[in-house]
């Protein structure tokens, strides 16, 4: 007994080319950036480390010293203001622009017990309070970014839909 198989690899054929002309890293790249910005406000909104773990909550004498949208980074929203994807060839960084890497290294990592002293300045003004030196007990770490497996599932929906967009464009009329 015998079996002839024909495969027409016309469509085959016109997907590859698509794909060839169309697909662009950049443009792959922006959507996993979008993507992953979106999922990382949201978790930074509802006060949660990127595997969904809640934040240390604020210290009483931060909550004192002023007016407060929520939580931490919500005072003003200013650093996460900054925060957003930025591809680069085959390479993509989400994280803060340079200037505002300092707060994020503090709160993604937390700090140790520390002396704070004026810098330009005989002393130092908090709350009404003047001192010449500070003992700063630290601050708990929040994670802003990370990439859990929630984020993973992300990228790999949003591959998906990049290829079904070019791919669609294959398909005969």
């Amino acid at each position: 007994m015998q079996y002839t198989i024909t495969f027409e690899t016309e469509r085959l054929t016109r997907m590859l080319e698509v794909l060839r002309r169309e697909f662009s890293d950049e443009e792959l790249l922006t959507a996993f950036g979008e993507s992953l910005l979106n999922a990382n406000r949201a978790r930074h909104r509802a006060g949660l480390a990127p595997e969904g773990s809640p934040w240390a909550p604020l210290a009483a004498s931060t909550l004192a010293s002023g007016k407060r949208k929520g939580g931490p980074l919500n005072k003003t929203g200013w650093m996460l203001m900054n925060f957003h994807p930025q591809p680069d060839g085959d390479t993509l960084r989400l994280g803060f622009d340079d200037g505002d890497g300092f707060p994020a290294k503090y709160h993604q990592e937390g700090s140790r017990a520390h002396v704070i002293e004026p810098r330009q300045k005989k002393a130092l003004a908090f709350m009404g309070i003047v001192r010449k030196r500070v003992n700063h007990p630290g601050l708990p770490a929040r994670p802003l970014v990370g990439f859990p497996d929630s984020d993973q599932r992300l990228i790999e929906d949003t591959a998906e839909d990049y290829l079904k967009a070019i791919l669609s464009a294959a398909r005969p009329a």
